[in-house]
């Protein structure tokens, strides 16, 4: 069964798999080793994307957090790699938005991580695009969408 954690990752990796290239989609990420939870960052097919948990924070924010009960906030990094198609350095940035805006529509469908039930209350995205010429990656567009995925969790549970 696994903790709360594995559970939203695995939600998370699930919504993002249902990028197909098809309707508004502007990529097709669907392909088994396109999506993958890791945080080491080795792209083997582009356009692919690389999720991991990064930090888990605790609150108790008083008349608000039942006592039985604490708000949890989990940050997740989704990062997207994919290959530049032209010379044209703009349109290698505009390809890294679009990669950016279609996690974004994923997530943002899927707000409470619904598998069977919600997962966790709601999500905020905070989203960057990098120059791949700036980390040591030539030819690549990053989008990189960091997650914020808050929920509640009863004291001593593992979900």
């Amino acid at each position: 069964m696994g903790c709360r954690v594995r559970s939203i990752l695995a939600q998370i990796k699930s919504d993002l798999q249902g990028i197909d290239g098809t309707g508004s989609y502007n990529f097709d990420i669907s392909g088994s080793n396109q999506v993958v939870m890791a945080s080491a960052m080795n792209p083997i097919r582009v356009p692919c994307v690389y999720v991991y948990a990064d930090t888990e924070a605790t609150a108790q924010t008083p008349s608000v957090t039942v006592l039985t009960q604490f708000d949890r906030t989990l940050t997740v990094n989704i990062i997207g790699y994919l290959s530049n198609t032209s010379d044209n350095p703009e349109e290698m940035h505009l390809r890294t938005w679009d990669l950016a805006s279609d996690i974004k529509a994923a997530l943002e469908a899927d707000r409470s991580l619904t598998s069977g039930s919600p997962l966790c209350d709601d999500l905020e995205l905070r989203v960057s695009s990098i120059d791949g010429e700036q980390v040591g990656r030539p030819s690549l567009g990053i989008a990189v969408v960091v997650l914020t995925v808050k929920f509640r969790q009863d004291s001593g549970s593992h979900n």
